[in-house]
Order: structure tokens, then sequence, then C-alpha cells
């Protein structure tokens, strides 16, 4: 019998050693979480087992030679195996294949037989890059232009920052987030552009944990080009590919000094072959009439459109008009 208080043989000695530092991975991969044994032992007579270290549930189970299923996480199944290679040295490696953002987390090994016990906590971060931002118009709003980023596919909740041509930061007048079933983030964020920022407007969608970041530019003209009632903008994106916002009547067709109310204006918009739209507005108003028409090119989200505000000011009888309102 062994007597009290003198040391356990080095043989019977059980010490786990995980690898000190979080293991990172990114979604989709495998992964090996690391585990040994210190000093080096045969292990394949020891009972291993690996838990999730929030909810103590078994990830896999191994003992006397043997792979346990009947206790293993639902989630589990089929994407987990102890690599026998290294049992032999004392390696406890766990590989755990097609990453989920649900395996981020705190695991814990543990190695036992019938004299002793230890565990080693290991710490896998994993993360995704999502897609590059999208950027739109939400229509003019607080003296300014609303602007809308969108990104999806990230993991863990990325940061979203705005940026003016200068590289200074831009508040946002809101930001959500959701995530969807595989547990990736989508982040939508909007600011307020105006006449105080000039030049690109940036998006800026971070992962602080792997220290990637994307982003996507967009150029807004001057606000004095368009007034308050203009829902159109001819936008361009750091990529060189043209977004364009459909317009309303109301955005070529703004009244003429000397006659600042319209009797009436008419428009219409069709489309000819494929994913080419034609547009065209005439206002007519006491002393003077306008018109407009623009020709764009939509495929998806993508399009190019080319508007023209063709000043027609009629201003028809301009002379005797002008004398009509009673001035």
């Amino acid at each position: 019998m062994q007597q009290r208080g003198l040391p356990l043989p080095a043989h019977l000695l059980l010490l786990v050693v995980g690898p000190g530092h979080p293991v990172t991975a990114t979604v989709g991969q495998d992964v090996v979480l690391p585990c040994h044994l210190s000093p080096q032992r045969d292990a394949h007579s020891l009972e291993v087992r690996w838990i999730r270290d929030r909810i103590s549930k078994t990830v896999h189970h191994y003992r006397n030679g043997e792979d346990l299923y009947g206790e293993q996480m639902g989630a589990y199944v089929g994407r987990t195996e102890l690599l026998r290679d290294g049992l032999s040295a004392g390696s406890l490696d766990l590989r755990i294949t097609g990453l989920r953002p649900s395996d981020d987390g705190q695991y814990v090994c543990t190695v036992g037989d019938a004299d002793a016990y230890d565990e080693a906590i290991v710490e896998l971060e994993v993360s995704a890059t999502g897609t590059d931002p999208h950027l739109s118009l939400g229509g003019y709003e607080a003296g300014g232009v609303r602007v809308l980023c969108r990104s999806a596919g990230w993991y863990p909740l990325p940061q979203l920052l705005w940026r003016d041509a200068r590289g200074q930061h831009l508040p946002s007048v809101s930001q959500t987030h959701s995530q969807d079933q595989e547990g990736l983030f989508e982040i939508e964020g909007a600011v307020i552009v105006t006449g105080s920022v000039e030049g690109p407007l940036s998006c800026v969608v971070r992962n602080s944990r792997l220290q990637q970041e994307r982003d996507s530019s967009l150029h807004i003209p001057p606000l004095h080009m368009f007034p308050p009632s203009n829902q159109a903008a001819l936008l361009t994106t750091s990529s060189s590919v043209f977004a364009f916002q459909r317009h309303r009547a109301e955005s070529w067709v703004s009244p003429c000094s000397p006659c600042p109310q319209p009797l009436g204006k008419w428009c219409l918009c069709g489309r000819a072959w494929s994913g080419w739209a034609l547009g065209a507005c005439v206002l007519v108003a006491r002393g003077c009439w306008r018109s407009s028409w623009s020709l764009g090119w939509e495929w998806g989200v993508l399009g190019l459109g080319l508007p023209w505000a063709r000043d027609m000011d009629g201003m028809a009888e301009r002379n005797g008009d002008q004398g009509g309102d009673g001035e």
C-alpha cells in the first residue's frame, strides 16, 4: 500500500499540459486542439475525455483503446477524432472538422486512470471574414444624405466604421446586426452625409480577432447639385462599378425661377431591350416648361445610369408672360 505523504512513482503521475495560448481557426476549416502529458508517457491505456467547459458535455471520449460515442454531443457527431499516432508519446490531440461558429469557446482535455487525474483548458477562437460592404443611398434626412452599409458572413460580431476622404471617422446614426442559421453575423450601419463631407466616403467592416477588414467606397456628388426632392445619384465605388438609383420625376424638373409653382408634370418610364430602361419627364408651369430624360442600364444590383437634365426653359412668350404674374 502506498504510504501517506510519499510521492507517487513517476509512472503514476499525470500532468496534462495545454498550448498556453488560444488556438485560432476559420469557419469551415479543420483544427487540431493540442494537449499532452508531461513527462511523456504512453496514453493508450488511459481514459481521455474532451468536454466543453461551460456546459461540461462530452465532445470526444476515448478509453482503453476505443472511441466511445454514447455521450457525445450531437453537434460533434462525425466531426471529431483523437489522433492515435501520438498516444504512445503522450499526445492527446483532438481534431475537429468543418468548424462552425458554435465551436468557438473553451474545451477541457481531461485524462485519468485508477490512480490519478488531471486536466487542461484549451481556448478555441473561431473566426470568419464576411463580404465586401454594400453601400446604398437611403434618401435625404436631417439636411444630408443617409448612406447605408451592409455586410454579411462575419464571426464574431465585427465593427463597422465610417471614414471620410481624410481618414477621419464619422459617427453612425444607427447600427443593427443579426445572425443567420449558421451563426454568422450580418451588420448594417447608417451615416448622414452633409455638405461638410467631401470626396469619397468609405465603410469599413473589421474582424478584430483576425485583424482583417473589408471596405468599400462611395463618391457622393456635392449636395448642392441635388435638391432635397432628388432621389437619384450617380455613385462610383472603389471597384469602379457604377450603381444607379432610379430617380423620381421631381429630380430633374425643379421649377424655374420665374414660375415656382408648376401647373403639372408628366413622366414616362419604360424598359427596352434586356436590362435597359429609358425615362422622360416634362414639367409645365406658368411662363416656362422644362424637360428631362435619362438612360440607364441595370443588372441585378449593378447598373449604370446616365441622366441628363436638359433645361429647355421654354420661356415661350418670355416677354409677355413674365408680366402676367402681376409684378
